[in-house]
């Protein structure tokens, strides 16, 4: 099992009540593998590991930091 930072931003902290959690998944798990663990859908959110854009298919390297980008809007 590998440990993995997952930063939260916008309406994905005021769900999880925090900025950041840390979850346990699996060796060579994806981003996808990840997200559903959270119960977070994968079209609603862009994602990043270790600060580089991906997308949900991508194999997490060992230990890493995980940002779910949730879409924003403005007027």
């Amino acid at each position: 099992m590998n440990s993995h930072t997952v930063l939260l931003f916008g309406p994905l902290r005021d769900k999880f009540d925090s900025a950041s959690i840390s979850i346990e998944m699996p060796v060579n798990c994806s981003l996808e593998d990840v997200l559903n663990h959270i119960g977070i859908d994968g079209d609603l959110v862009k994602t990043a590991v270790d600060g580089e854009i991906v997308p949900i298919s991508t194999k997490l390297p060992d230990p890493c930091e995980i940002a779910l980008l949730p879409p924003v809007s403005g007027g």
